[in-house]
């Protein structure tokens, strides 16, 4: 029997209290993944702090499901994973993917500043 359904909040970024609690994997286990699996990248703040992407939630949920529910081990989800990449490669090239993930990572940055910047003129 395949668990519910995850519904992941409809915003752009999560701290990794947040992923742990939307996909049920401990702290430690989403660094370890880092580590294994160099697509989950999420940006860090310059205190350190991870700030994770909706898409980065999503492949987390991927890992997850791959390893735990599909009993693949890590390299076996590594593969599985560079496959699907694969096949899906069609839509956007590297470059033009890499560009948005650019992107989309300094208007986070830009967001949060722009955040911070209200918050000490509101103080």
């Amino acid at each position: 029997m395949s668990p519910d359904p995850v519904t992941i909040p409809d915003k752009e970024e999560f701290k990794i209290n947040e992923v742990c609690e939307i996909t049920g994997v401990k702290p430690f286990v989403l660094r370890y993944w880092e580590q294994e699996f160099p697509e989950l990248a999420p940006a860090k703040q310059p205190g350190g702090q991870r700030v994770y992407r909706r898409e980065d939630v999503e492949l987390v949920l991927r890992i997850k499901k791959l390893l735990y529910e599909e009993q693949f081990t890590v390299a076996g989800a590594k593969k599985r994973l560079a496959e699907e990449r694969k096949a899906s490669s069609g839509k956007l090239d590297k470059s033009t993917s890499d560009q948005v993930q650019k992107l989309r990572q300094t208007l986070a940055m830009v967001k949060r500043e722009l955040a911070e910047i209200i918050e000490g003129l509101s103080s």
